[in-house]
């Protein structure tokens, strides 16, 4: 039985021949689809059937306003499927509709949708006289570096939120993940976008051998540099023996102040064991002290007990600070002594919207309207000086990264005063078991490789872990577990990499060159027609 393989011309005949209703459907399909790429899933082969079917719909459209159309539509359901774990956090407040969550989910995705609309207007408007017969590879390539800018654009705009980056999708291997430490995961996501293209560009007969003949190329030099790496080993810091508590405390029963001094009798009851005498330092997730340990001694005090000599407990907390005849609140870290001295304090810097606080536009429309208490989480936290790097006894010198500020590729450390280690503390209680926590633990593992620097990771509920520099999971606990870690402290790589010496600059590059190799071969196509 001989395989025949459909046309472009076929596949834009049945799409422009589709009613309205039908076509959005199957562009709301796509979109929805593409989200089973990232993880826990990771089947890739959704990402290479919805993005040539969107682009597939853009050329097909009769202008620029129904191309926007048609990506705004894709990305919605891009958006929604894949961030459908932030409405769980709303079913945690017994006063709020748990449909109300994903009413939110929608109203984000209809935000970030536009950079896909964007996306869709900017390939349309480029090749608007062009088809896919005379100008496949140029169509292809202006997607890909599109694709790539939006990317990056939302990682950065209006705060940023670079949750699901293309490159995202090789989480499944830390072999593949290894050349972020070269170009970030923008530039593994732009290389991502094109090789996801190549089954669309066989069905091109010009392109049937040179197009499997590049992904061999690329993939098989990915792998090769990976592979490679993850031949090395970083060893561990003499004499750091680590001790991370997850306690799994539910969302609801970590609030309420009948609750606090139950909890911290957990966490002291989970950091104090006399069997393992040898830990140096303790380590709780974020907010797990509810009380403001900077303003209470005696607290302190109390929970240094179960440290040892020379010993640090390394915890998050909420921080008051008063003065002016106002209270400020701090999302915060602190570090303390075995005397109960204050070793080192972080106020979290890049504060989650709707989440932490509110923005002032969004503020004064919803509190007239009584709708400000829909946002679970509590949004009166103030913004915390940036990142630093802190100086504790008896540890190297690390960053602090409290929850989802380690999903910023390139804004991490402390340029100027670099750590040799990154901690992150979390709370990934508000979505239970979902791909939520699942997507923020591989983002923390590319952190690691990007930066070249060994992380931390200790979550409330999970997933807490152990990551070598290699983005390499040495030991970890499960999602929603009561536990404990025990392990060294591994080292950072002897060198810098790539990426935490030039950011973004390599992914700017490869997008240069893209765009000079598509206004070449325009060009040349151009010539040739004529």
């Amino acid at each position: 039985m001989k395989l025949v393989l459909p046309t472009i011309g076929t596949l834009e005949s049945y799409f422009v021949k589709s009613s309205e209703l039908k076509k959005l459907f199957i562009l709301l399909l796509a979109g929805l689809s593409s989200a089973l790429s990232f993880a826990p899933v990771y089947f890739f082969p959704s990402y290479m059937i919805a993005l040539p079917v969107l682009l597939v719909f853009i050329m097909s459209g009769k202008n620029l306003g129904e191309a926007f159309k048609f990506g705004y539509i894709f990305g919605f359901g891009h958006f929604f499927a894949g961030l459908y774990w932030i409405g769980n956090s709303f079913t945690i407040e017994p006063s709020v509709p748990g449909w109300v969550g994903y009413i939110m989910v929608a109203l984000l995705s209809v935000i970030l949708a536009i950079f896909i609309g964007l996306v869709a207007f900017g390939v349309k408007y480029i090749h608007k006289n062009h088809n896919f017969k005379t100008h496949m590879i140029n169509i292809v390539i202006s997607f890909v570096v599109l694709w790539s800018i939006a990317e990056w654009l939302r990682g950065v705009v209006f705060t940023g939120f670079p949750w699901n980056l293309t490159g995202y999708i090789w989480g499944f291997s830390d072999v593949m993940l290894q050349s972020t430490a070269v170009w970030g995961v923008y530039g593994l996501s732009i290389i991502t976008a094109f090789l996801t293209f190549i089954p669309f560009l066989m069905l091109d007969k010009k392109y049937r051998l040179l197009a499997p003949a590049i992904a061999i190329f690329v993939i098989g030099g990915i792998f090769y540099y990976g592979n490679n790496r993850m031949t090395e080993s970083a060893g561990f810091v003499e004499g750091v023996n680590l001790r991370i508590v997850q306690p799994n405390i539910k969302q609801q029963d970590k609030w309420p102040a009948k609750n606090w001094g139950k909890n911290l009798i957990t966490y002291m009851g989970m950091s104090d064991d006399e069997r393992l005498p040898g830990t140096t330092h303790v380590i709780w997730p974020e907010t797990a002290v509810i009380y403001s340990l900077s303003e209470e001694p005696f607290r302190r005090q109390l929970i240094s007990r179960v440290l040892g000599k020379g010993g640090n407990l390394l915890t998050g907390f909420p921080r008051r600070m008063r003065g002016q005849g106002r209270t400020k609140i701090y999302n915060s870290f602190i570090a303390i002594g075995d005397q109960g001295e204050i070793a080192g304090i972080y106020d979290k810097s890049h504060l989650v919207p709707f989440g932490e606080y509110l923005p002032a536009f969004i503020k004064n429309i919803l509190i007239p309207l009584g709708l400000d208490q829909v946002f679970p989480g509590g949004q009166g936290f103030n913004e915390g000086e940036g990142v630093k790097t802190l100086n504790i006894p008896g540890l190297p010198p690390f960053g602090v990264l409290i929850c989802y500020e380690i999903i910023f590729p390139g804004q991490v450390v402390d340029i100027k005063n670099r750590p040799d280690w990154l901690l992150n503390i979390t709370n990934d209680a508000w979505y239970g078991n979902s791909s939520g926590p699942r997507q923020h633990l591989l983002q923390t593992r590319v952190r690691a490789i990007e930066e070249g620097l060994p992380v931390i990771r200790s979550a409330g509920t999970g997933m807490s872990a152990v990551i070598d520099p290699y983005g390499r999971i040495l030991d970890k606990l499960p999602l929603n577990k009561k536990g404990v870690i025990f392990s060294e402290l591994p080292n950072k790589i002897s060198t810098m990499t790539y990426y935490s010496l030039y950011k973004e600059w390599i992914f700017a590059c490869i997008n240069v060159i893209l765009i000079i190799v598509n206004i070449v071969l325009m060009g040349r196509f151009s010539t040739i027609r004529r």
